[in-house]
């Protein structure tokens, strides 16, 4: 079995065109702990300059990142992916303030 899990951010504008920072992290399942990717990476893994139209588009406006740390199968977390304007304020994932659109799973 595969013990690799991936986590991948969509972003999409309402209207015209954008270039976008995109930033992903992995959290408890409270959502107030980072667990991946860690203190290294304080605003999380950024993906930067990506383009991001309204749907529907033929343009991929996704990525996949992997998930480097051994998870504890069974248990709970939160993907947060946080899309900011290209060379805007990056996140800090570490402060309870940060807003990101969150996702929970439970790894396998």
């Amino acid at each position: 079995m595969d013990d690799r899990l991936y986590m991948n951010a969509e972003w999409r504008t309402t209207s015209g065109s954008a270039l976008v920072d995109v930033y992903i992290w992995l959290e408890d399942a409270t959502g107030q702990e980072v667990v991946y990717p860690g203190t290294s990476m304080p605003n999380g893994m950024p993906s930067y300059n990506m383009a991001a139209w309204p749907t529907p588009q033929i343009h991929p406006q996704w990525k996949e990142y992997p998930v480097g740390k051994a998870l504890v199968h069974g248990e709970k977390y939160q993907v947060s992916v946080s899309v900011r304007e290209q060379g805007g304020a990056k996140p800090n994932i570490f402060s309870p303030a940060v807003q990101g659109n969150q996702l929970g799973i439970v790894y396998p």
